[in-house]
């Protein structure tokens, strides 16, 4: 757990989505608590894929309840899309704690699609598609 904090890996969402989205099924390692200037002042990237130019942002309920949360979200999302084409992904704690493997796979395609010649790999918990 404290490499996880060391790494940037802050949050039970974000753990969630390092053991259970990223490393379980081969994703590349993202930049953790990414410093980013597109809106006009510093902000924090919860994971940073820098050479594919993905953000993945987790939105859990404490800080993103709300009509301004979503704007504030919003706004950093479409600035970073402005100055580095940088394309916001957002999961909630359902994603990665209920459907991991489900949103593992819609990241790897996104990833694909940008640029990573990796493939998503099955893990122990992936749904058998036989």
């Amino acid at each position: 757990m404290l490499e996880d904090v060391r790494s940037g890996a802050c949050s039970v969402l974000e753990r969630g989505y390092l053991h259970l989205v990223e490393r379980a099924h081969g994703l590349p390692r993202g930049r953790r608590q990414a410093a980013s200037t597109a809106t006009g002042r510093r902000t924090e990237q919860d994971v940073r894929y820098d050479a594919f130019g993905l953000v993945v942002e987790m939105d859990g309920r404490t800080t993103h309840d709300t009509a301004a949360a979503h704007d504030t979200d919003a706004m950093r999302d479409l600035a970073e899309k402005a100055h580095q084409d940088a394309e916001t992904a957002r999961v909630t704690y359902g994603m990665v704690f209920r459907t991991p493997c489900r949103t593992a796979a819609l990241i790897g395609r996104i990833l694909r699609r940008r640029g990573w010649t990796g493939s998503v790999r099955r893990c122990p918990r992936c749904p058998d598609v036989s």
